[in-house]
């Protein structure tokens, strides 16, 4: 047994001891008039998660996956292939994106990693390697990878999460770097919900609308040249996917497996997370949206998963910052079911 299957094993549903406890309490505390609405439920979710129905400040990770992408060459992207180097060097040298900016504000330790960046990395410090392959292949003409590539891609997600989970972390925050990126998104959000290329696909780093008729097209012949099969996680992963995305939907699955909770990002890490889904519905139990992004079939694609965003500030990048600002207003929930708790047993109103 892989060790995919055997993470699959180990994910159990949700503690609904706990979580039964945790929205007594909030029922019973003193709160004024009405409650605090969804951070309750954000509270009792990830009491539900961890088994703890008073749980503590928890212990954030931010994951950032990086690759690149054959379909690049077909001309769906505004920015040069390069950019996915760029991006990723100033995570882990200058640490002066966005990303570093929010895993600072949320107090989240950050991992970057390489799985399939078409260009030589191994000299980058603070550089995590897992790289598969150079890049995918151009999924207008094939499959992105093989089915045994798609699967290392998940187990390398799962293998970083395993190792921060034991070092305590109860939070994984996700995202992703890599330019043409949101064509396979739409691939796999399109694959997986049978929908066509014009329902799901967007603008991506916000191209023209001559370019997005274009992608459109290539969106469109990727779904019809594979045919990926929406009962087969891996399948669409391998036929139309990106590494990082199999990388994310591995943190989840591994995540999960550890009872810990996964916040996922914008419309990359949500394609993620149906990947994730089709190997193991329990898994969703296991996530928390963030934010809304620009892409048109975000909001439905989430609500295919059964979730819904937080926020939405129009949001175009998926580097987990987001998932940062989220992060932060479930620690805010929690320090104040735990405020509150205690001044109940104090018998101290709120």
């Amino acid at each position: 047994m892989g060790l995919l299957d055997e993470t699959l094993n180990r994910i159990q549903p949700l503690d609904q001891d706990a979580m039964e406890q945790a929205g007594q309490r909030w029922s019973d505390l003193y709160l004024g008039m009405g409650n605090l609405g969804k951070m309750e439920d954000m509270v009792v979710r990830y009491a539900g998660i961890t088994g703890e129905a008073i749980p503590d400040k928890p212990k954030c990770c931010m994951v950032i996956a990086c690759a690149d992408h054959g379909v690049y060459k077909q001309g769906v992207s505004a920015y040069p292939q390069s950019t996915t180097v760029g991006m990723t060097k100033s995570y882990v040298v200058a640490k002066g994106a966005s990303a570093n900016a929010m895993a600072y504000y949320a107090g989240a330790d950050m991992v970057v990693v390489d799985v399939g960046i078409n260009h030589d990395m191994s000299r980058v410090p603070g550089l995590l390697p897992r790289k598969i392959a150079w890049g995918t292949k151009d999924i207008t003409e094939g499959p992105a990878m093989t089915r045994a590539q798609a699967i290392q891609a998940i187990e390398t997600g799962i293998e970083i999460a395993d190792k921060k989970a034991k070092e305590g972390y109860k939070v994984f925050t996700i995202g992703e770097m890599g330019i043409s990126n949101t064509t396979s998104s739409a691939c796999i959000l399109g694959a997986f919900n049978h929908w066509n290329a014009i329902e799901v696909t967007g603008r991506g780093t916000n191209i023209s609308d001559e370019r997005l008729r274009h992608k459109v097209e290539v969106v469109q012949q990727a779904l019809d040249v594979n045919q990926p099969d929406a009962g087969d996680g891996i399948d669409v992963l391998a036929k139309v996917g990106g590494f990082e995305f199999g990388c994310l939907a591995g943190v989840i699955l591994g995540a999960a497996a550890n009872h810990a909770m996964t916040i996922i990002d914008g419309f990359n890490t949500t394609a993620s997370a149906f990947i994730a889904r089709a190997l193991l519905p329990e898994v969703v139990n296991y996530l928390m949206a963030s934010h809304l992004s620009l892409e048109q079939a975000h909001k439905k694609s989430l609500a295919a998963l059964g979730l819904a965003e937080y926020i939405d500030l129009d949001f175009r990048l998926g580097e987990s910052v987001g998932a940062g600002i989220q992060m932060k207003m479930l620690e805010i929930a929690l320090a104040a079911f735990r405020e509150c708790v205690t001044k109940e047993e104090a018998g101290v109103k709120a």
